[in-house]
């Protein structure tokens, strides 16, 4: 009879002891520098679920032209992820090979990828441009004049999806995290918006904070991670050595996708600086109480 509570309970623990960690990324190439090795310890957890969601396109105002930006910076990401993945067990069997899919979350149209554990969305809104003030090709709309209110009626840059405001937005990112959530636990991984702590940072990382903190409140029963992003930058080497081995192959993956789709790479010193740096503060929230 112990014997047969003891298996019960271990059955237990893996279907309800599950985390699902959402890791959001304004930028395709944002997480592997101020997000790892957390998003590598979080992969390599049996029966945990990552999820990372970049939320702009990256495009720099480009749109689809300039050879696809967007698309340079995706398929680094993408192979971040793989490099992750297999960096912990083998990638027989799996190879290269993503499972690709077009999701339909409160009518928009969303590319999911999934490999492994792992779980990565675009969303491809509009790169907003450093201070939110957006680009001419995109009539300079962006996350910052949107969570404001300043403007409605913003679309993908590929026109796969429009959103009227800023509630028909964070409408579309609850559904997400209940699309992938597992029974267990939630963290999002986010960056501070205290700018006290992380000052100086990009629009379009504060915004998606932003936009997510407001979701993950209305959730409740989740744990906030919030990390320094450019300004880590100053701070002093806090990785171990093997979590700086680690963070160093996840960017050299990422660097390989952009240079192979003909972009400059970016493994140099401005960005490379911030590797081996990882900072970040938790806030825990408590259940809501509607649930």
């Amino acid at each position: 009879m112990r014997k047969y509570l003891f298996i019960l309970g271990l059955i237990c623990f893996q279907v309800y002891g599950q985390t699902t960690r959402f890791f959001v990324s304004a930028h395709q190439d944002d997480w592997q520098l101020f997000m790892n090795p957390n998003v590598y310890h979080s992969i390599k957890t049996p029966g945990d679920k990552t999820v990372i969601v970049h939320t702009t396109a990256g495009d720099a105002g480009e749109g689809l032209g300039n050879d696809a930006y967007y698309k340079a910076r995706e398929e680094g990401s993408l192979r971040a992820i793989r490099f992750l993945c297999n960096a912990n067990t083998s990638g027989a069997g799996h190879g290269a090979e993503m499972e690709r899919k077009h999701l339909s979350i409160n009518g928009k149209k969303i590319v999911r990828y999934a490999y492994k554990n792992a779980v990565v969305y675009f969303l491809r809104l509009p790169d907003g441009n450093s201070k939110g003030q957006g680009y001419k090709r995109h009539d300079y709309k962006s996350l910052n004049k949107l969570f404001k209110g300043e403007v409605n009626n913003i679309h993908t840059i590929d026109h796969s999806a429009i959103y009227k405001d800023k509630q028909d937005l964070m409408r579309t990112l609850a559904l997400l995290v209940q699309t992938e959530r597992l029974t267990g636990s939630i963290e999002f991984h986010l960056p501070d918006t205290d700018q006290t702590i992380n000052p100086n940072d990009h629009s379009d990382h504060q915004n998606s904070s932003k936009l997510f903190q407001v979701v993950g409140r209305q959730l409740g029963g989740l744990t906030f991670y919030f990390y320094v992003n450019y300004f880590s930058a100053q701070k002093p080497l806090n990785s171990t050595p093997e979590e700086l081995l680690i963070a160093a192959g996840t960017w050299g993956a990422t660097t390989s996708g952009i240079g192979d789709l003909r972009h400059y790479s970016t493994w140099d010193r401005l960005h490379n600086v911030w590797l081996g740096r990882q900072y970040f503060r938790t806030e825990k929230i408590k259940s809501n109480p509607k649930e």
